[in-house]
């Protein structure tokens, strides 16, 4: 179906001004307006025309504009899965713009990916800029926001360059090219800089909130933080990452709230927004680590150069409050080090991986870091006095902030090991670091206690979607077995979570019906959820409460709508599905299947002649598969491993050298755009479930079963499904790409479960037959 050529939105108002027609048109937000633009001879086809850009009208487009139109009107929130190739970022971006603009409105845009994140502000919204100028005579305004980390600080900087903070030569050296690039940066950014600065130097100029003088800064007015803010306060359209937007509303950033670390926004699009639980219940949680510890008592008395956050004011007693500093910072240090110590011997974690161990135990450790905190505290209170009596706003502003981080690190190590959150799962991490060279991190592993909500449901809902409106989630994957209801249950936009003796009878997840080698066309459905909501709800896992589950009265319940809209690409004709449905059951024996899989996967890399990704479920079967195909493949065949170099330049070596294999684990299955010829086949080695030992996960299984449910069918194998579909998604990114999608798991036919991953799939050819997928592959 083609969408209509349309006439220039000027034609319906002739008797109007320019002027007047511009307006008129800007302030309508209905189908017939987003027609002209997204039709055939519409604003964006023109548009692209003057840019020299392909157009060609997607339907699925246009009604997600429409969607998305309609949800701003009526104040709903709107879920739309839109499959690879609807364009959704200018389907929610076009109709958000017009409200905005006539409405004095801001809208965030939060993005999981990187990737998307540059999308946005280098692509897509500067394209915008164009149409919007050209059509409406608007002009559109948009800000990129970054954590306040990002920022190199003016003030910090040249109490750096006065106080002599660095010692060894190779700081010295990045500190004087900091200095050169500050001098002549419009952003101060870090990502701005030709290099990656040391992470010990670099947190002694950037921007901290909490040390921050604001508008009483000699320097606000050259604050690159504060030239940004001012910009962003000026935008229509914020992008940020899933993190900064959790970030500001554990900050108690919301609608009309100037507390969180954002400009207030009224609308907000969680783009991606698939990962968004595990990243909301990151930042309702509680961390303590060695390395935090460290950068917190080399900030205030560095061994190295000697140095305290003292050491470039002019105070009395100075001289004798730097001893005493440098006297307590050293017994803080041997403390942190006797704990991590301690822990690496009460959990055991095992060398050179990445371990996350669940701890159930409370008060597995005793606290020894708290007086050796409170020693530092006692000696940053004696310097406050004297700051006060000396005037020095600066310096007190400084010691203010120390102060509350020891506070906080004692009151994170303490709810930590006594664990005295409710609702809360508790667990220990161990991540090997690896190189001790120039901007590398050192080689101590990085040891960490943590604590995080088991759910986020009930805060997601009270902190987003009822604190703002409209609500848009959009991602390619959002559905398992054609429905919502995982993503509605888990983000809090069903009922609120019940207690275990309040669930409904329990209803199993049931696939799409289908036979498990048939392929079914894209579905676009419609529904709206309004959730009814109990008395008797579980608390919000965000609170600091040990009470169970208390009456409170009924709120209204949240009207939420659903789009489902298939990929305009061609996938019967594109794309063909190999199951290795001949190999081992890895649940049966994981060694048998191991060896069989890489074999297989080496296979199908030669009949390919490499252009592959090879996607994997942990850094050890990276490893081996990428050791056994440097053995077995031909020279002309690179083999580039996750690990090996940086996520960017492993990208762009693949991208350059069209037979490479790159072999890499969870952040390849997502967020990562290859058009074109260099990969043209994707290998799944394993589906992708969750480590069950992983603590959240381990937690929220329990919590399920709890309630009578089954925590695999709706759960874990949702999850997995909506991780899988992304790595499907990896290969057809244009309507002139194709390829092959390799799956060298035979649970997708033999295991009942398997149909629910096989029918999430766009319609394609599925085969078991390695010379149908060399047939395939000869035709591109």
């Amino acid at each position: 179906m083609k969408v209509p050529a349309v006439s220039p939105v000027v034609s319906s108002a002739p008797n109007l001004s320019i002027a007047e027609r511009t307006r008129l048109h800007v302030k309508e937000l209905d189908d017939a307006q987003l027609a002209r633009i997204f039709g055939d001879n519409g604003f964006l086809a023109k548009t692209m025309a003057a840019q020299n850009r392909p157009f060609e009208a997607r339907p699925e487009q246009l009604e997600m504009a429409q969607s998305i139109a309609g949800a701003i009107r009526d104040k709903t929130h709107l879920l739309v899965e839109a499959g690879t190739g609807t364009g959704k970022s200018y389907a929610y971006l076009v109709p958000l713009l017009l409200w905005a603009i006539e409405n004095k409105k801001r809208v965030l845009i939060a993005t999981g990916t990187k990737a998307l994140q540059q999308q946005l502000v280098e692509r897509d919204l500067p394209f915008l800029r164009d149409l919007f100028k050209r059509n409406f005579n608007q002009d559109i305004k948009f800000s990129l926001c970054l954590g306040t980390g990002n920022y190199i600080c003016p003030r910090r900087l040249a109490k750096a360059q006065v106080a002599g903070l660095f010692a060894s030569e190779s700081e010295v050296k990045q500190l004087d090219e900091i200095q050169k690039f500050a001098a002549k940066s419009p952003t101060g950014r870090n990502l701005d800089l030709p290099f990656e600065p040391m992470p010990g130097l670099w947190s002694q100029l950037n921007r901290e909130s909490d040390l921050c003088m604001n508008r009483n800064c000699s320097l606000y007015d050259s604050s690159f933080y504060w030239k940004a803010r001012r910009e962003q306060e000026k935008a229509h359209i914020l992008v940020a990452n899933h993190h900064l937007l959790f970030a500001h509303i554990a900050a108690g950033g919301n609608k009309g709230n100037q507390g969180g670390v954002l400009p207030a926004f009224d609308a907000l699009v969680i783009d991606e927004a698939h990962g968004a639980e595990d990243v909301a219940a990151s930042y309702l949680g509680i961390e303590f680590s060695n390395l935090g510890a460290a950068k917190l008592i080399e900030l205030l008395a560095n061994r190295r150069s000697n140095k305290t956050v003292l050491s470039a004011s002019k105070i009395p007693h100075r001289a004798e409050l730097e001893a005493r500093l440098h006297d307590a910072a050293a017994e803080a240090r041997e403390a942190v080090s006797r704990f991590f110590e301690n822990l690496q011997l009460a959990v055991r974690f095992e060398p050179n991986r990445t371990n996350n161990v669940r701890i159930t135990r409370k008060n597995l450790l005793s606290n020894e870091l708290d007086e050796p905190l409170q020693k530092m505290e006692s000696v940053l209170k004696d310097a406050r006095r004297e700051a006060e009596g000396a005037q020095d706003e600066t310096l007190l502003k400084e010691i203010e902030g120390f102060l509350n981080r020891c506070a906080e690190m004692r009151k994170a190590s303490e709810e930590i090991l006594s664990q005295s959150r409710a609702g809360y799962v508790y667990w220990a991490s161990s991540v090997p670091r690896t190189g001790d060279g120039f901007g590398k991190a050192p080689r101590v592993p990085r040891l960490s206690l943590h604590g995080a909500p088991i759910e986020v449901a009930q805060a997601m809902r009270e902190s987003v979607f009822e604190a703002f409106s409209p609500v848009i989630l959009t991602s390619a994957t959002m559905t398992t077995g054609g429905s919502f209801e995982f993503l509605l249950e888990r983000l809090g936009l069903k009922a609120p979570i019940l207690e275990a003796s309040e669930t409904p009878p329990f209803v199993p997840f049931v696939a799409a019906p289908r036979n498990a080698f048939d392929g079914r066309a894209p579905q676009k459905m419609k529904h709206s959820y309004p959730a009814p909501v109990p008395q008797k709800m579980k608390e919000s896992a965000s609170e600091n409460s040990t009470e169970t589950a208390t009456e409170e009265p009924e709120k209204e319940p949240l009207e939420v709508r659903t789009l489902t809209l298939g990929s305009p690409f061609d996938y019967r004709k594109n794309a063909l599905i190999y199951v290795a449905q001949d190999l081992p059951d890895p649940t049966t024996n994981v060694t048998f299947w191991e060896e069989a899989a890489v074999k297989r996967a080496a296979e199908v890399v030669k009949r390919t002649d490499g252009r592959a990704f090879i996607l994997c479920t942990s850094f050890r079967m990276v490893d081996q598969t990428a050791r056994f195909l440097e053995k077995v493949m031909p020279a002309r065949i690179r083999i580039l491993k996750q690990g090996g170099m940086a996520r960017g330049q492993l990208l762009s070596e693949f991208r350059s050298d069209i037979s490479s294999v790159l072999v890499g684990t969870t952040s390849f299955w997502q967020g990562v755009d290859v058009p074109g010829e260099s990969l043209s086949c994707v290998i799944i080695m394993k589906l992708p479930f969750a480590v069950p030992d992983d603590p959240i996960v381990q937690a929220r299984v329990e919590t399920i079963k709890k309630r009578g449910k089954d925590a695999f069918n709706e759960y874990q194998v949702p999850q997995a499904v909506m991780m899988f579909r992304q790595g499907f998604g990896r290969l057809i990114r244009t309507q002139e790409d194709r390829g092959v999608v390799a799956i060298l798991d035979p649970r997708v036919k033999s295991k009942p479960y398997g149909k629910v991953f096989l029918s999430s799939l766009p319609e394609a050819e599925v085969t078991g037959e390695l010379e149908r997928l060399s047939l395939f592959v000869s035709g591109i």
